[in-house]
């Protein structure tokens, strides 16, 4: 640009900073139902500790509860045991926006809660956490990001990536499993789309399209329904 500027005038020279790199997303790992089962097959099968006799039933729950809803990871986190509402509805409080929300559960989410809490009421009664760590406290994310890597590895899942997947990949994984269950009426698309994106705390809908990350079935979908509006439009 600036040999073509020394020609001509005429041609601009952009500005420094006009190409800078721009740091982009990791793309999530989506796993499958069955590494899902794996996942907490692994997780039941933990060390239990003297300080924490809960770990295995701790991170069944912990990594099935984000699994089944897609929580954030913090969300999960900071679940209190009053924030367990009657009928199965968790109310998650002050949100990565500053937001809540009424997260309602599927009855076999209900039942796994219920068996979890029983135990937890017996070796943790004095803690008001739903997933509390060896001194009664609200867990640590480092110390979760590395059981769940550990299990991982116990499970065998993607060995054979350079980067590992993460715990926040069962929420872009939830994401595109609810949204390949959706009809391929556009309208009904669209209702399903906007319930995701308020049941997954996303205060503008648009954020919800980065979890629509590529699978076989859902672009399927994706190009039959582009398809068939590219018919309608020509008809």
């Amino acid at each position: 640009a600036r040999f073509l500027h020394a020609e001509d005038s005429h041609h601009e020279i952009p500005r420094t900073n006009a190409t800078r790199y721009l740091e982009s997303r990791p793309v999530p790992y989506i796993y499958t139902p069955d590494e899902i089962a794996r996942i907490l097959d692994a997780a039941g099968s933990l060390r239990h500790q003297k300080p924490n006799p809960l770990r295995p039933q701790l991170y069944v729950m912990l990594f099935g509860l984000i699994a089944a809803t897609g929580l954030r990871v913090s969300e999960a986190l900071g679940l209190k045991l009053d924030d367990i509402q009657p009928g199965g509805v968790l109310h998650i409080r002050e949100t990565k926006f500053r937001k809540s929300r009424l997260v309602p559960l599927h009855a076999t989410v209900v039942e796994a809660l219920d068996r979890y809490l029983a135990l937890r009421r017996r070796h943790a009664s004095e803690s008001p956490w739903l997933f509390t760590s060896v001194h009664h406290r609200e867990m640590c994310h480092t110390t979760v990001n590395y059981t769940f890597r550990c299990v991982l590895r116990r499970a065998r899942i993607a060995p054979e990536r350079r980067r590992q997947p993460r715990i926040h990949d069962l929420r872009h994984t939830f994401a595109t499993r609810v949204l390949e269950q959706c009809g391929a009426e556009r309208r009904a698309v669209a209702r399903h789309f906007v319930a995701l994106s308020t049941y997954l705390g996303h205060v503008d809908v648009r954020n919800t399209y980065w979890y629509l990350e590529t699978t076989p079935g859902l672009m399927a979908d994706i190009a039959a329904a582009a398809e068939m509006m590219v018919g309608e439009s020509a008809a």
